[in-house]
């Protein structure tokens, strides 16, 4: 995938910063985002589950 960009740069060179198109920006986000999703949802797949209700009693409580 070839991604246009270009580069912030201080004075001796050194990149500091990547300007990225919005809609590349967009699926990269979406991409990472995702990726996150999956793992959180494969984290807790084996957990017990938990009753709504019970969680705002709980809620209530406090």
């Amino acid at each position: 995938m070839n991604i246009a960009k270009s580069y912030i740069t201080d004075e001796s060179g050194k990149i500091k910063s990547v300007i990225l198109d919005y809609e590349v920006y967009q699926k990269i986000e979406e991409i990472l985002l995702n990726d996150g999703l999956l793992k959180a949802m494969e984290e807790v797949q084996d957990k017990e589950t938990v009753n709504y209700e019970d969680v705002r009693e709980l809620i209530r409580q406090l």
